[in-house]
């Protein structure tokens, strides 16, 4: 495959539809995981739920390998780290 430019989406879908790209696409899944993780830090408020669920609002109070736990009024939710995004204040 040449050098991708930025808006070459065809081609990007085409190598991840490649079956031999499996290896690959667990390595760029898990490194986009591990970036998530690092921005979510103890007192960070946070917003989580499902995409077409509803959304509930809260603060990170522990943090562990695969999920963190939210502080929302009182009650504490052991929430995935892909599920949640950062409250821009």
């Amino acid at each position: 495959m040449s050098k991708l430019k930025f808006n070459d989406l065809p081609k990007i879908l085409d190598w991840i539809k490649e079956p031999s790209h499996a290896g690959h696409l667990f390595i760029v899944e898990q490194t986009l995981k591990s970036v998530k993780e690092e921005q979510f830090k103890v007192g960070t408020k946070v917003k989580f739920g499902r995409a077409n669920g509803m959304k509930r609002m809260g603060v990170v109070i522990k943090l562990g390998p695969k999920k963190a736990v939210v502080d929302c009024s009182g009650a504490k939710w052991r929430v995935p780290y892909d599920l949640m995004d950062l409250i821009d204040e």
